[in-house]
């Protein structure tokens, strides 16, 4: 059998779906092709014997070349970042629009000779990264899902602009199009109307992939020093009236306590008891503090290792699309569970050497740690 990607020869069984998958009762394809696409699966149908879904088929058909090799490249790049990925027809239509999108959007920048494909880090299909390449150059290409306000995207590149600028925090610098813009519209072939940033590539590697010799006292200074830097930017920063983003404040978490209470019927009186005692908590924290900016600020709300890239020794934040208005404890919080108890200490007292933390701020950690559960 050919790979109907790229055409190789593969190996193939014909199995249920993964465990993991929405409907473990379809048939699938395990379609192994080993040195081009690696491993995926396509659906197939059983009647009268099982097949792959004719529908798949068709719409690989109907592609070019250079199509088709943008499926290959991207499922090999998602299966070496540890993504397992099922086709379907639905699936195979969101990467190919994504590739009209993303083929017309290099276009509008002035970059010779650019090639693209999808980073692997995720398909978030609603929000697509995409590595670029030149002869002697890399960015990272977000597009953005179709109806994204445009006030928005401007507050995150107004932000990331900040972080570089107030906080000397080396992060995503984005790029101006041919015409000076730092945001494009882009509708290829009568699409809706989505919007596309570029940012400059920061060489390194994610704090995540760092090993345990890599993460020296230094370093886990640097992150409580860069965590500080973020936070007293937001503290500061004048903000222009369009400036718009989420909020995750009190109502978004005790939306998010409310839910937990009523989502389960089988939830035990014991488990109900901590969460009527953590929405609690948290109402008596809120009393106590409220939401003034010295508590209260611009967050990177998704600062996990894996969105910290390590370049030259410094952390650099990467991947905001979660930014947003919160508590600066939530952030300290998301990166320092990663750390052990004489990292962590190390890490606030980088954070304090740029702010102060309240005394009891580890009491105040470990409701948040509580409120990560919900």
């Amino acid at each position: 059998m050919s790979c109907p990607f790229c055409g190789t020869q593969v190996e193939y069984a014909i199995e249920n779906s993964p465990d993991w998958y929405r409907d473990p009762s379809l048939p699938v394809y395990r379609i192994d092709c080993h040195d081009k696409c690696r491993q995926y699966w396509l659906e197939a149908i059983s009647d009268p014997h099982p097949q792959i879904d004719p529908a798949i088929l068709a719409f690989l058909d109907s592609l070019d070349g250079e199509q088709r090799m943008f499926i290959s490249e991207s499922t090999r790049h998602a299966c070496d970042s540890g993504i397992l990925i099922v086709y379907n027809r639905n699936i195979l239509q969101y990467l190919v629009t994504d590739w009209h999108y993303a083929k017309a959007a290099v276009m509008l920048y002035a970059l010779d000779n650019v090639s693209f494909r999808i980073s692997g880090i995720g398909f978030d299909f609603a929000n697509m990264l995409f590595f670029l390449n030149t002869e002697d150059a890399r960015f990272t290409l977000r597009l953005y899902q179709a109806g994204t306000a445009i006030d928005k995207i401007r507050s995150e590149v107004y932000w990331l602009k900040a972080l570089w600028n107030d906080g000397r925090i080396k992060t995503l610098l984005s790029v101006p199009g041919r015409d000076g813009e730092m945001i494009q519209s882009i509708s290829p072939n009568d699409l809706p109307l989505r919007y596309a940033t570029v940012y400059d590539w920061i060489p390194g590697e994610t704090l995540h992939g760092l090993s345990a010799a890599e993460k020296t006292p230094e370093l886990i200074r640097n992150l409580g020093i860069m965590v500080g830097r973020m936070h007293h930017v937001s503290e500061t920063l004048a903000l222009p009236e369009w400036f718009t983003c989420p909020r995750y404040d009190k109502d978004w978490i005790k939306e998010k306590i409310e839910v937990s209470l009523g989502s389960d019927t089988d939830t035990s009186a014991e488990e109900l008891a901590k969460l009527s005692a953590l929405s609690s908590r948290f109402s008596q924290f809120v009393t106590e503090h409220g939401e003034g900016r010295d508590v209260f600020g611009l967050i990177h709300s998704d600062l996990e290792p894996h969105n910290i890239i390590i370049s030259d020794g410094q952390p650099c934040p990467v991947d905001v699309m979660e930014f947003g208005f919160g508590y600066y404890l939530s952030d300290i919080l998301t990166l320092s569970r990663h750390f052990s108890e004489d990292e962590q200490t190390i890490f606030f007292e980088g954070y304090q050497e740029i702010r102060s933390l309240p005394t009891n701020y580890r009491q105040q950690l470990a409701l948040f740690e509580a409120l990560r559960t919900l």
